[in-house]
């Protein structure tokens, strides 16, 4: 996966959503265990579409006849989130592909970045359930709301 568009600002990213870490996801350490950052960003993609209209991707792209897939997901971690620390979760698509597309979600607190999530999505036809190009009309919505371009493959 491309790292090279991870190293975005938080003001960059035009969907944010705070949440505090609570006890049942720390671990012994003390710390947030690290599955539940894929939590975390299934938040920050919820809180995307919702931004686009929708609370939820399926109904987003059911109007298409389509739904998506996750095919990838790719964690970096640079620090750790802890009990009671309000953190931000930030999303925005950073690319796309003919048939795919790309959500990075970053974790902040404050302006201290602590993970970086890339999560790729296989757009899938509902009655084949095999891949099908994103529809042209989601790409330029995206585009209208989006900071920063996403990568074109």
């Amino acid at each position: 996966m491309d790292r090279s568009n991870w190293d975005v600002p938080l003001d960059d990213f035009r969907v944010h959503e705070t949440v505090r870490v609570r006890f049942n996801e720390i671990d012994g350490q003390n710390i947030v265990f690290n599955g539940n950052y894929l939590i975390y960003a299934d938040i920050g993609v919820t809180e995307y579409f919702r931004a686009l209209g929708e609370g939820q991707p399926g109904p987003y792209f059911h109007q298409y006849g389509t739904d998506i897939r996750e095919t990838r997901c790719e964690i970096e971690y640079h620090a750790p989130a802890r009990l009671d620390e309000q953190i931000t979760i930030a999303a925005r698509v950073s690319r796309f592909e003919r048939t795919s597309f790309t959500v990075h979600c970053a974790i902040f607190r404050g302006i201290e970045r602590l993970t970086d999530i890339a999560i790729s999505y296989a757009h899938i036809d509902l009655d084949s359930g095999g891949v099908t190009a994103l529809p042209g009309s989601f790409i330029a919505e995206v585009r209208r709301f989006e900071k920063r371009m996403p990568l074109q493959a």
